[in-house]
């Protein structure tokens, strides 16, 4: 078909996924090959290979998700996909997929990321989902041991799974959608052009004469594919157009919104995760700055024509200071590598937050700007009146410390000229969170004594970036 070998936006993450949880783990997955309710059993029609992080919010944008959709994911591998949906949009969602296992992390990450009002999961053999499931949300003879045999119906339905498994569910799936009001999506292959791969001579055998399928590939940069609704052909799809995103705000607008404080968002097991991995990240930037050739990481030479521009060669520099350190979680996967659970609960937090208050992340194809690690010592602080996380969207910054631990280092946001209430600044305890628009004014005052830690976290309407908050 016309996607067989095609790259799409998110080719390299989804490649570096598949090498990750199957091409690395031949052994261990052979070993599940007669366990019927595996993803490497008898009856999967696919392997679990998790989404590219930044082709979900294609996927949804493409769905034209709203509040009120039911979304169903067959093959929900661990959920991530439809704990996004639900904390971004606020929609109901369930999750079925032949790995138990898998199944159990979804409901376990739900609950965790306090989504499980929203989340349904169920372990389901695809190959026995009887004609009409879909309408009814029956699913008795398919749902696995301990499993609902009834769940809420869809209105859209994603896939994520092989050309060989889409290929297999494409008649059951076409009698699903031809009653109308049902469309769905599919990731990487789609229904119009899928092959199985493991039928006889798959590529030159006699074309098996499937459904005939309306496809919209607009969003085939992203390796994304939808079917509109029965009776919608893809030109009206086309002309109703995908929704709109909210115009970003502009500083005047964002510094009339107000930071919304998320109490308890990081336990201290969390905490602990997070300081261990953020001071591995600053020994490791030391190590490497003084490979570069210098002696003390604050005194190392600094890049100023490897640097994008001049504002990446001043963060730099600033970064190394002694009183105030800055080392990227993000880059090279350290935050996804250290606590991966952790770390999507507190973006759907921020997805949440936002959907409760400002809607500046739906219907935009958002990137984690910058996962970020500051130990602020005596003299540290974030002391320019003007400063924003300027190009971002939405911002947390988390507190790692005890209060009590350190003195100043208050954060702030500076209220509006001529306001009578003067500064904004929350009271945050250990593991509490500031979630913000990150164009709005803010601060931090200068710590006097003690050091104080913190998690910030950026989201911005591009790609994930895997150095710093530049690329």
């Amino acid at each position: 078909g016309p996607e067989a070998g095609r790259m799409d936006a998110h080719s390299a993450e989804q490649g570096r996924l598949l090498q990750a949880h199957v091409l690395s783990r031949q052994a261990e997955l052979a070993r599940e090959r007669d366990n019927k309710w595996s993803a490497a059993g008898p009856d999967s029609v696919s392997p679990f290979v998790p989404c590219a992080a930044d082709r979900i919010p294609a996927i949804l944008r493409a769905a034209r998700v709203t509040a009120e959709d039911v979304l169903w994911d067959l093959g929900c591998g661990d959920g991530r996909v439809l704990h996004h949906a639900a904390a971004l949009y606020g929609c109901r969602v369930v999750g079925l997929d032949i790995d138990g296992a898998c199944v159990d992390e979804a409901r376990r990450r739900a609950r965790d990321q306090g989504l499980e009002d929203r989340c349904e999961f169920a372990a389901a053999d695809f190959n026995r989902l009887r004609d009409g499931a879909l309408a009814s949300g029956d699913l008795a003879g398919a749902a696995g041991p301990g499993s609902p045999t009834a769940v809420t119906p869809p209105t859209v339905v994603v896939l994520f799974i092989t050309s060989h498994g889409l290929s297999r569910l494409a008649p059951f799936l076409h009698r699903a959608w031809s009653p109308g009001g049902l469309r769905l999506v599919t990731c990487v292959e789609a229904l119009d052009s899928c092959i199985d791969f493991e039928a006889p001579d798959p590529l030159f055998g006699e074309a098996p004469g499937g459904p005939d399928w309306p496809v919209c590939r607009s969003h085939a940069a992203h390796g994304v594919y939808v079917v509109p609704p029965a009776g919608v052909g893809v030109d009206a799809w086309l002309q109703q157009g995908d929704p709109a995103p909210r115009p970003a705000l502009g500083r005047a607008g964002a510094d009339d919104t107000a930071p919304v404080t998320v109490r308890g968002l990081l336990s201290a097991a969390d905490i602990a995760a997070i300081v261990a991995a953020g001071e591995a990240a600053v020994r490791e930037d030391d190590a490497a700055a003084l490979d570069e050739g210098g002696g003390p990481a604050e005194d190392a030479p600094l890049d100023l024509f490897g640097a994008e521009d001049a504002v990446e060669a001043a963060e730099q520099l600033h970064h190394r200071s002694g009183t105030h350190r800055v080392a990227h979680l993000h880059r090279g996967g350290r935050a996804a590598a250290a606590f991966p659970a952790l770390l999507d609960r507190v973006l759907n937090r921020m997805r949440a937050v936002d959907r409760e208050h400002w809607r500046l992340l739906q219907y935009r194809d958002v990137g984690v700007r910058s996962v970020e690690y500051h130990a602020y010592g005596p003299g540290g602080s974030v002391s320019d009146p003007e400063h924003r996380d300027s190009g971002s969207l939405v911002t947390l910054s988390a507190l790692l410390s005890v209060p009590g631990a350190y003195e100043g280092g208050r954060l702030r946001f500076p209220e509006a000229q001529g306001s009578p209430s003067g500064d904004l600044a929350p009271s945050l305890g250990q593991g509490d969170a500031v979630v913000f628009v990150s164009e709005r004014r803010h601060n931090v005052d200068t710590v006097t004594s003690g050091e104080r830690r913190a998690l910030v976290v950026e989201l911005w309407d591009r790609p994930s970036n895997q150095r710093d908050r530049h690329r």
